[in-house]
């Protein structure tokens, strides 16, 4: 099960869109090895690899002063978080506001530190904002455990999207993290 008081990272797209931990508890982990497979979850427009089979859940939450439905799909394989937050926003003039609210949360909720920051953004994916990014981050979880996190915030259209790879610090695996964020395949807007 993906536990956030295990996985702290995954606060940071949970506790920020009031999505609670026992509903976080619903996600599945899979296997403890990362047996890579393309997933499309259900109703977005994304494309990811996920080394486990991961289940997909949904709360309403605010963001960006809107009261939306954001998706989590996720699962747990070799230690790590993979997961991929989803909102579908009125309109797109939100999707800056938001991608800066859920950027500031992944900071915060491990008080932790960006080592490293990219506007490299996915193919199909809305250019020029301020908080379109790929971060590292490295942050401490509630027990004061060091956790590294790898985050891609990015929109396209009225949606926006975090996809997380996260682990306690040792059990970080730089690879899988980029073959997770590198997996992202966006479609083109119809």
């Amino acid at each position: 099960m993906l536990f956030t008081a295990r996985y702290p990272a995954a606060a940071a797209v949970i506790r920020f869109s009031t999505l609670s931990i026992a509903t976080a508890a619903l996600l599945s982990a899979c296997s403890p090895a990362l047996d890579w497979r393309d997933v499309r979850p259900k109703d977005i427009n994304i494309l990811l690899t996920y080394p486990c089979k991961p289940e997909q859940i949904a709360q309403d939450v605010v963001l960006a002063d809107q009261n939306i439905k954001m998706s989590m799909t996720g699962c747990v394989a070799d230690k790590m978080t993979f997961a991929l937050a989803h909102a579908q926003l009125p309109n797109p003039t939100l999707a800056a506001r938001a991608l800066g609210q859920l950027h500031q949360a992944a900071v915060e909720n491990v008080r932790g530190k960006v080592t490293f920051s990219s506007p490299d953004i996915p193919k199909n994916a809305t250019p020029g904002l301020p908080d379109a990014l790929d971060l590292r981050i490295d942050g401490l979880a509630p027990d004061g455990k060091p956790v590294r996190e790898r985050v891609l915030l990015f929109s396209q259209g009225n949606s926006v999207y975090q996809v997380t790879a996260f682990a306690p610090t040792h059990d970080f695996k730089d690879e899988a993290a980029q073959t997770f964020a590198g997996s992202v395949n966006l479609s083109p807007t119809p």
